[in-house]
């Protein structure tokens, strides 16, 4: 884990003045090299100066590194000022989200928790589209950090008290304070619905590489955060449980139905990410094997899905200067390949097969199931309304009658469809032999 440290390190330094395309062939190699070299199977291995991996964050790393090599190509066709500060940006970004999921200490898993925040911060203020990217880049900051702060305070607490504070502690707390402090930073990063206002904001303002990374891996931070947490309040979530869930599928429901009164496609995609997060959550507070497994499987797939999905919109954006449906009629008479792309990335964000969203969502069924039969009520509601709204965008973007606006489309690049292909291809591999994350 020291060498990876030190090596993420100089790769920061030298990104201002080398070349992005053996940056992102080095990152292939990294990425490689972990594949092969690290397997963590249920247990802390590779340990090393506080750092070590385990089940969860291999998964998450590898999640990483393959959607950071994706950004990397999407920046080929970037010309911004300043290019290469966003390139040290992205790197300094990649390697406080590595040293978060390699960390074995809760105070170092704060302070890069927090130090993550700063890059796409700077991401939205210095290169968002529109002049309200201000106000929406310190409405993410704040809104992030208010919350973790209490979780801050906690940890110097427990850390003073027990002496040392590392994950899988023989730690049990039944004080209801400290439980709801320890997981409030995490849900609302998730972000948790009565919580999820400064998501949307931060996507529509932002870059289409920062949504990208922002609901590939950032939002994967809280879901991560419980899994750690969770483990020393079993008695309290088994007591307390209800409610978080319960909002949470009320919540999903509610924003499936708001996913179909909307016209702006990155809001869509935003939107439709809470309604998954919170499933997410379900699944992690049901403490059961099938809840956490499923939650880690959806996060993954949703990962993939959702910066596909960015980028899709993204790429509209550069062409026609516009993110509204009704604008974008006829796609599929001026370029069927991409809509084929856009079609399989809608189909898996539905949970069709042979997406691993679908296996994903099975298994926090089964753990629901064994909470609350009457909450699959909920989910299948939930699953119908989002799927409805995907459904929908579809077809506004994809048929009926061409506007003059979108007769200028050219039929895309071949790094374009690349990278949709890399990011439905680890999608279905995963679905065709699952157990290699069991």
């Amino acid at each position: 884990m020291l060498s990876y440290f030190f090596l993420l390190i100089s790769l920061t330094l030298l990104s201002l003045k080398m070349n992005l395309f053996f940056l992102i062939y080095f990152f292939f190699f990294m990425n490689l090299v972990f594949l092969t070299s690290a397997e963590a199977k249920d247990f802390f291995s590779y340990i090393s100066f506080n750092m070590g991996l385990d089940y969860y964050s291999f998964c998450m790393i590898l999640l990483t590194f393959w959607l950071f090599i994706l950004m990397m190509y999407g920046m080929l066709n970037l010309k911004l000022l300043y290019f290469s500060y966003l390139s040290m940006l992205v790197f300094l970004m990649f390697f406080f989200l590595f040293l978060c999921f390699v960390t074995l200490s809760f105070f170092s898993f704060y302070i890069y928790f927090e130090c993550s925040i700063l890059p796409v911060f700077f991401l939205i203020y210095g290169w968002g589209y529109q002049p309200e990217r201000v106000f929406s880049s310190l409405y993410f900051f704040f809104y992030t950090l208010f919350s973790s702060l209490p979780l801050l305070i906690l940890i110097f607490s427990l850390n003073n008290l027990l002496g040392y504070f590392y994950f899988y502690i023989d730690f049990s707390s039944e004080n209801l304070f400290l439980f709801f402090f320890f997981i409030f930073s995490f849900l609302v990063k998730l972000p948790m619905f009565f919580f999820h206002l400064w998501l949307p904001k931060a996507h529509v303002e932002g870059p289409t590489i920062g949504s990208m990374i922002l609901s590939g891996v950032m939002l994967k931070l809280g879901g991560y955060g419980l899994i750690r947490v969770l483990y020393m309040f079993t008695s309290l979530v088994n007591c307390y449980s209800f409610f978080f869930m319960t909002l949470s599928l009320i919540g999903a429901l509610y924003v499936g139905l708001f996913c179909l009164l909307q016209s702006d496609s990155k809001v869509l995609v935003a939107y439709s990410s809470v309604s998954h997060m919170s499933l997410v959550i379900c699944g992690l507070m049901s403490l059961s094997w099938y809840g956490f497994i499923g939650s880690l499987y959806l996060m993954l797939s949703h990962g993939l899905i959702s910066s596909g999905l960015f980028y899709f919109v993204g790429c509209l954006f550069d062409r026609l200067g516009t993110r509204s449906m009704f604008l974008m009629k006829g796609l599929i008479n001026l370029s069927p390949s991409l809509v084929m792309f856009f079609f399989l990335l809608v189909v898996s964000n539905m949970s069709c097969p042979p997406s691993l969203n679908l296996i994903s969502e099975l298994l926090i069924c089964f753990s629901l199931m064994g909470w609350d039969y009457l909450s699959l009520i909920y989910i299948f509601f939930t699953l119908f309304f989002s799927a409805c709204a995907m459904i929908c965008w579809f077809s506004f973007v994809s048929h009926g009658y061409t506007f003059g606006l979108v007769l200028n489309l050219d039929s895309g690049f071949v790094r374009e469809y690349y990278l949709f292909f890399m990011h439905l291809t680890p999608l279905y591999l995963f679905f065709l032999n699952l157990d290699f994350f069991i």
